[in-house]
């Protein structure tokens, strides 16, 4: 694994993971504007932003958090530096527990090609790495309702736990709002490529 202090992460997988730049604000706002992605992936409490420049902060953020080695946003791209999406971290209750959650959204038009599933190693890697976090344990959850989700978590080697009821409020098709059930999945160890 390769990791420089303004590039990301890269690990020769076929994505990297870097800060968002503003570059990447005009597939980053279609990407959260996805029906998909408001459906399964924003809490209907986060408001969406209505434009590019409503994302400079985002942005911004996305940069300080990784020069600190912080939790945050990072861009998931190719390797011509295309943005497929965005994977962030944060810490799930304390940073004594070194135990992070993780989320992912991949751009419409990348979707079915093994990104997220790739971008969920390549962070958990770096996370568990006493040269990077040195993290016990990484988990993520999703609506019970989202198989692709489920999927993509199984297939990055983190074990299904159990089911967290009434857990996530998200916004339907209809824009009315419902508590989903989610399902929580974790990892203790490397998770396999």
């Amino acid at each position: 694994m390769t990791e420089d202090i303004d590039g990301g992460i890269d690990e020769g997988t076929g994505v990297r993971l870097r800060p968002l730049r503003e570059g990447d604000a005009p597939r980053l706002l279609e990407m959260l504007h996805d029906p998909d992605q408001q459906r399964w992936g924003s809490p209907a409490f986060v408001p969406l932003p209505a434009d590019v420049a409503e994302l400079a902060e985002r942005i911004a953020a996305s940069s300080r958090a990784w020069a600190d080695r912080q939790p945050g946003t990072l861009a998931i791209t190719d390797a011509d530096d295309v943005f497929l999406g965005d994977i962030s971290w944060r810490w799930s209750a304390s940073e004594r527990m070194a135990v992070a959650d993780l989320g992912y959204v991949v751009h419409p038009d990348a979707r079915g090609r093994g990104v997220g599933r790739r971008a969920i190693v390549l962070l958990t890697r770096w996370l568990m790495d006493p040269d990077g976090r040195g993290l016990a344990r990484v988990q993520l959850d999703h609506s019970t309702e989202n198989e692709a989700s489920c999927r993509v978590a199984l297939a990055a080697g983190f074990e299904r736990e159990g089911v967290r009821r009434g857990f996530l409020p998200l916004r339907g098709p209809d824009g009315v709002v419902r508590r989903h059930d989610v399902c929580l999945h974790g990892t203790v160890v490397q998770p396999t490529g």
